[in-house]
C-alpha cells in the first residue's frame, strides 16, 4: 500500500529490489543513511540486558554508536581484535546476540573471514551482521558465506557519484520484516527521487567499480615501491595480513588505499601537494577524495601518552575515483617529491 510515503513509495521499491537481486538478499529496506541502517537493525534486534560484540577497528562512528548509544539502554558492549577467531569464540556469551563487524575494514581494509564467522556464530546462536560497505556487492557476496545481515552505506559505490545519502539492509524475508515495522516508526526512509537517484548509480555500477578496482590496485602497487612510505595497506598486496582472505572471497579489492608516511605533519604535506584528489572523508565516488586520516579522526590522550596509537598518525587514505590512473599515479609521485 502506497497510501503514506513513510510506509511506502514505488520508486523506493525499485530501489530495494534491484539491491536485494544484486546482494542476493530476500528483500532489502533502503532508508536515509548507512548510519540509520546500522542503527536501527541494532534497536530492533538487541534489548536490556543483551552482549553485543563488535570489532576492534570499524568507522567511528559506528563505534561511537555501540559504546554511547547502546550502553545507555543497558546493552553490553565487548571488543573483538581484528582477524582472530579466537578472540570471537572466547567473547561470546550466554546472552550475546549479536556480532557487528567490517569487511575490509576502515581504514586499514583488513578482511575477515566470512565462512569461518558465520559457522562459529551460528552455532553459538549469535546473529552476524557485517558492513560491507568498502566492498560493494560487486566484489563481495557476505550472505553466501552465510552472514545473517548485510549493510551498505549506499551513499558510496552504490550510487557512485558523491550526490546521495542512503543506507540499506540486506537479509532474509524474514529478519528485513521485523526491522521494517521499527524503521517505518522511527521514519529514517528515503525520499523517492534519492531512490531514483540511486537506482541510476546502480545502472553503472559493475563499470565503475571494475575501474576502480583497477586503478586502486595499480597505484597500490606503485605506492608499495615507494621508499617514502612506510607501510601500504591493500587487500590484495602480499604485505598484506589477510591477503589470502581477501583472495579467497573477493573477485575485487576495491578502490579505497590506505598508507603509512610515518607522521601526521608528512601526512598534511603530502595531502597539501596533491592536485586531482579533493580533500574530504567520503569515498565510492566520481572524484578521487583524500584525508591525513589522524586529522579526521584524532588520536586518544591515553594514545598520545602511551605513544601506542590504533591509528597512525601519519596514516593517509585514499578513495580512488574515475580519473586516468597515469594522471593520478603522477600526482602521487610529485606529492611525494614534496616530502
Amino acid at each position: 500500500r502506497e497510501e503514506y510515503a513513510r510506509y511506502h513509495n514505488p520508486t523506493r521499491a525499485v530501489a530495494e529490489r534491484k539491491l536485494a537481486d544484486l546482494e542476493g538478499a530476500d528483500d532489502a529496506i533502503v532508508c536515509s543513511s548507512g548510519m540509520y541502517a546500522l542503527t536501527v537493525t541494532l534497536l530492533r534486534i538487541l534489548k536490556p540486558g543483551d552482549h553485543l560484540l563488535i570489532l576492534d577497528e570499524m568507522y567511528h562512528r559506528s563505534q561511537d554508536l555501540c559504546a554511547s548509544v547502546l550502553t545507555k539502554f543497558g546493552i553490553e558492549i565487548s571488543v573483538v581484535k581484528n582477524s582472530n577467531l579466537d578472540s570471537l569464540r572466547s567473547s561470546i556469551k550466554e546472552n550475546t546476540r549479536i556480532f557487528l563487524f567490517e569487511t575490509p575494514t576502515n581504514p586499514h581494509l583488513y578482511v575477515q573471514d566470512l565462512e569461518s564467522i558465520a559457522a562459529l556464530c551460528k552455532g553459538r546462536k549469535v546473529k552476524t551482521i557485517v558492513d560491507a560497505t568498502f566492498a560493494s556487492p560487486i566484489n563481495l557476496l557476505p550472505l553466501k558465506f552465510g552472514i545473517d545481515i548485510v549493510i551498505h552505506s549506499c551513499t558510496k559505490y552504490l550510487a557512485g557519484h558523491n550526490d546521495v545519502m542512503a543506507g540499506v539492509i540486506l537479509s532474509r524475508r524474514s529478519i528485513i520484516e521485523s526491522i521494517r515495522e521499527l524503521h517505518f516508526t522511527i521514519g529514517g526512509t528515503l525520499d523517492a527521487h534519492s531512490s531514483y537517484l540511486l537506482i541510476r548509480g546502480l545502472k553503472t555500477l559493475p563499470l565503475r567499480i571494475a575501474h576502480q578496482n583497477a586503478s586502486a590496485e595499480s597505484i597500490a602497487n606503485f605506492l608499495a615501491a615507494q621508499p617514502e612510505i612506510k607501510k601500504v595497506f591493500y587487500p590484495s598486496l602480499p604485505s598484506h595480513p589477510n591477503a589470502e582472505i581477501a583472495k579467497r572471497q573477493m573477485s575485487g579489492f576495491g578502490g579505497v588505499i590506505s598508507f603509512d608516511l610515518g607522521s601526521a605533519d608528512r601526512a598534511k604535506k603530502f595531502v597539501d601537494a596533491l592536485s586531482i584528489p579533493y580533500i574530504a572523508p567520503s569515498l565510492g565516488g566520481a572524484e578521487s577524495l583524500v584525508i591525513p586520516y589522524s586529522i579526521v579522526v584524532p588520536p586518544t590522550h591515553e594514545e598520545i601518552e602511551s605513544g601506542n596509537f590504533n591509528i597512525e598518525p601519519g596514516l593517509v587514505r585514499l578513495s580512488v575515483g574515475f580519473e586516468d590512473v597515469k594522471d593520478l599515479t603522477e600526482d602521487l609521485a610529485h606529492a611525494l617529491q614534496a616530502l
